[in-house]
């Protein structure tokens, strides 16, 4: 997964070495910023949560147990930040919440998607209503191409959990969908 160079910044890194920890930064920067836009569906958004997640592992640089697990160890605070990001927008109210997303959970991204000529967007939509570890793995395994070992590496649970939670988003969004308005997306 890291290269022995990359292992060595880790290591530098935990030991203390803020330069290490940027070098790091620098070569996943552009998975996280991915991951986090892919999540929020907003740039600003998601840069606050990336620079929130780099705070926080600097922050807590020290508890890495695995240096060579960097990358997942990021992926997994950049998920966290961008759940209390989301969460932060529902709590402002919900005409914020609407302004952001259009609907409002699954049953209201349901209704946008069967009159809208966008189904990229809807299908983001509905997305977005699926609980956090079922949406978490969507992301993970369709936007970001993991391999359920991976998602499974980065999520820290195991493999058959992963699965289930796969199946139990995919099921969730044909239902919604239909089967033949979801494609290729769940047949995976």
């Amino acid at each position: 997964m890291l290269g022995l160079d990359t292992n060595e910044q880790a290591k530098a890194a935990k030991a203390g070495n803020s330069e290490a920890f940027l070098r790091l930064l620098e070569g996943s920067k552009e998975r996280l910023y991915r991951i986090a836009l892919a999540y929020l569906h907003q740039e600003a958004d998601a840069l606050d949560a990336v620079q929130e997640a780099t705070c926080r592992a600097f922050q807590s640089l020290r508890k890495l147990k695995e240096p060579s697990h960097f990358e997942t160890w990021m992926v997994r605070i950049v998920l966290n930040a961008c759940a209390d990001e989301y969460k932060k927008r529902r709590r402002r109210g919900p005409e914020a919440w609407l302004e952001k997303t259009g609907t409002a959970g699954i049953a209201g991204a349901a209704i946008a998607f069967s009159d809208a000529s966008d189904t990229r967007v809807s299908l983001r939509q509905l997305v977005d209503g699926l609980p956090r570890e079922q949406k978490e793995i969507i992301i993970l395994k369709y936007y970001q191409q993991l391999t359920v070992t991976e998602v499974a590496a980065v999520l820290e649970c195991p493999e058959g959990t992963v699965k289930t939670r796969l199946h139990k988003a995919l099921v969730t969004l044909r239902g919604v969908l239909g089967e033949e308005g979801i494609h290729d997306f769940a047949r995976a």
